[in-house]
């Protein structure tokens, strides 16, 4: 910011600040003087109020006190009684109680006994407090009262005694519209009643409080002012008491002081804006005198920057007078030997440029001496030093630039470049380690799959062989791992000539060992059959040997079911497995019950429960492993259940075994769109065809498996 700114900015600011000062000092002077306008209008409002409500309280204080004494000389002495007189005195009192809107007649406990305007749900004039007041002291009280939300009244309680004490209260009440008509008149403007809610109740001018709508403050006295189209009200606000003392609503009056008002904004906007224009014109004429003794020192400061960015052709027009006119001659000399610095600096800077040339073209023939990747590095280290140094600033080299400067450079190319040989060096040597321990790793990695590949052929070869066609059972199975080797089996076999076992498990894990703890589990598994012909009893103690000697605890969920050929009976346990689903004829797809048991290798004493289930001629049984329901798409949605029950209704009519372990392979595959297989897949079929199959049936050949592991 220059300087000249900020002396006008300060000045500014200080003139603003004094101007303010006053402004707001004339400004509070007139707050204090309204305020004491407005106490005034205030006090004489509340006294003519006060006074004016005492006379008409007086008035019905009267008439109450001569209703009352007309009720005396019937000597009412109870609450009946009282109502008999009530009602034959009251009504004859008529030029007595002319005025007098409403009379009641309340006993102690504030039930009315007598009105003169009886109507529905009507409540006293005065509330409870007012008729313990007047029941316990035997005075009158009377005073101001909001008997409806739609009516102010000027009420009097009277106490009617009996034996020496009060026991009734008459209550008279007059509307306060006549008050606040005879206060609007006294005072010469409109008035109004306003409720504690800031709710009109009463007015003489109820078309003006609609037009102007003023926020009255319910409790407390206030004056302000209120705009209608081009006129201006001042609404004075008084509170007023009820007969006990308490707030009743507010009186508000609303003065038309639109000339007066007017006059005092106009005045005051008046005043503003002089003082506005005032403090303009002195800033202005401030500018102008500083832009004017300024411009030579501007001038001058114009030339020092020009020289310090290289450009010795600006000259100072104007010098000025006292210190500025000194600080002029001062930079003109500074000039005179800038320019001289300048000339000997280019004499400098073309020998310089011509022993560059030479230390740059030796330099890159050298370069040119090493390899590829290393040449154009160091090239470009060459190219970036010799750039750097012609980009540096005219004055800047004329300071740092001596006589050894060549040699400075030329160290410093040497020194780069000596950086990058040995870099280029060390990363050969690195190149050749690496590429050493590459060729190993690569063999064992060659030779690990080679393995890998013995050891899937191994897996394969164990799994069963295709059952041969026959009359009364087809069964095809399928299983494709996850990595080069896995952890899901399955098998059939014949324990004897009508009875067919079969086999669907998962191992924990995938890879080598899974694929390892699986072939111990089929091989112990087929052992056990051999002792007992019942599922339960071989599971049991298939679990009791795998969990004992269960090391690594792994652990395999199975399903093994026995299939009586003759009866179609199929009797099972399921140690934890998915459970295989049962698909008729008709269409229905079921899974079969869960018998509840744990997986295998888990506990040594685990009971297993058998199930069993009748098939009938034409039944599929599907056989799978949680790596059908569990596969993922692209997107991570899981396969489930769902889309497999979906799949088996889908299947044909009478499908063979083997298309039905094909078509649910593929279904899957076609559900993951791409994505890697998340776990192993094992997909049985098992037709049943029933016992006594028509002479000649047998089953359809099966065709060739659609993926490369089955069985």
């Amino acid at each position: 910011m220059l300087l000249r700114t900020r002396i006008t900015l300060f000045l500014s600011i200080a003139f603003v600040l004094v101007a303010g000062g006053l402004i707001l000092a004339g400004m509070r002077r007139e707050e204090i003087a309204d305020e004491r306008f407005a106490e005034v209008a205030i006090d004489g409002q509340r006294s003519l109020w006060q006074s004016l409500v005492a006379e008409e309280l007086k008035t019905v204080t009267v008439i109450g006190d001569d209703l009352v004494a007309q009720i005396a000389r019937a000597r009412p002495v109870d609450v009946p009684r009282l109502r008999q007189v009530a009602a034959t005195v009251i009504p004859a009192a008529g030029d007595l109680l002319r005025g007098v809107e409403e009379v009641q007649v309340v006993d102690a406990s504030g039930t009315i006994i007598y009105t003169n305007r009886p109507s529905i749900g009507q409540r006293p004039i005065l509330d409870a407090s007012a008729l313990d007041r007047v029941l316990s002291t035997g005075v009158v009280l009377g005073g101001l009262r909001q008997d409806t939300p739609d009516r102010y009244v000027i009420a009097a309680g009277v106490p009617v005694f009996a034996s020496g004490r009060p026991f009734a209260v008459v209550t008279l009440a007059r509307g306060a519209d006549g008050v606040l008509t005879r206060f609007a008149e006294a005072f010469g403007v409109p008035s109004f009643l306003v409720s504690l809610r800031g709710r009109m109740v009463v007015g003489t001018r109820p078309d003006l409080w609609q037009a102007l709508m003023p926020q009255i403050p319910p409790r407390s006295a206030n004056v302000s002012i209120y705009e209608d189209d081009d006129r201006l009200f001042l609404a004075t606000s008084v509170p007023v008491q009820d007969l006990v003392g308490g707030a009743a609503g507010t009186l508000v009056t609303l003065r038309d002081s639109s000339e007066s008002l007017g006059e005092a904004r106009d005045f005051q906007r008046a005043t503003l804006a002089g003082v506005a224009l005032f403090v303009a014109l002195i800033l202005a004429g401030l500018y102008v005198y500083l832009r004017q003794a300024f411009r030579p020192l501007e001038s001058a400061i114009s030339v020092l920057q020009a020289l310090s960015a290289g450009d010795t052709n600006v000259r100072i027009e104007d010098a000025g007078e006292g210190e500025i006119r000194r600080i002029a001659e001062t930079v003109a000399v500074f000039r005179r030997n800038a320019i001289a610095v300048a000339e000997n600096q280019r004499q400098v800077e073309r020998q310089r440029r011509r022993q560059e040339r030479l230390i740059r073209r030796q330099m890159e023939a050298l370069a040119r001496t090493l390899e590829a990747d290393g040449r154009e590095q160091v090239l470009q280290d060459i190219q970036s030093i010799f750039g750097r140094q012609k980009a540096a600033p005219l004055a800047i080299q004329t300071v740092k630039r001596a006589g050894d400067e060549q040699l400075g450079l030329l160290a410093a190319v040497l020194q780069q470049m000596s950086a990058r040989i040995s870099d280029q060096h060390a990363r050969l040597t690195e190149l050749v380690a690496e590429l050493r321990e590459a060729i190993i790793t690569r063999a064992k990695l060659a030779g690990l799959q080679q393995e890998l590949e013995i050891a899937r052929q191994l897996q394969l070869s164990i799994l069963p062989k295709p059952l041969p066609p026959r009359s009364d059972v087809a069964l095809y199975g399928l299983m494709v791992p996850a990595k080069e080797v896995g952890g899901d089996f399955f098998d059939y076999f014949f324990l004897d000539q009508r009875t067919l076992g079969i086999v669907v498990a998962d191992v924990s894990g995938k890879g080598v060992p899974a694929a390892m703890f699986m072939a111990m589990t089929r091989t112990l598994l087929k052992a056990t059959t051999l002792f007992s012909i019942s599922p339960s009893a071989s599971i049991e103690r298939l679990n009791a040997v795998l969990a004992a000697e269960n090391d690594q605890m792994m652990f395999v969920t199975l399903f093994y079911g026995v299939l009586d050929l003759s009866t179609g009976r199929l009797t099972y346990v399921n140690a934890g497995h998915n459970p295989p689903f049962l698909c008729r004829p008709d269409g229905s797809v079921t899974p079969l019950p869960r018998s509840g048991d744990i997986a295998i290798a888990v506990f040594e004493e685990a009971p297993y429960r058998e199930m069993t289930i009748d098939l009938t001629a034409g039944d599929l049984v599907f056989l799978y492993t949680d790596g059908v329901t569990e596969a993922f798409d692209i997107d991570g949605t899981e396969f489930g259940e769902g889309r497999l029950i979906t799949l088996l209704k889908e299947l044909p009519a009478g499908a063979s075994a083997a298309d039905v372990a094909n078509f649910i392979v593929e279904g899957v595959h076609r559900f993951e769109r791409g994505a890697n297989q998340a776990d192993d897949i094992t997909s049985v079929g098992l037709r049943y065809f029933g016992a006594a199959a028509a002479p000649g049936t047998v089953a359809a050949p099966l065709p060739p498996p659609s993926t490369p592991v089955s069985a």
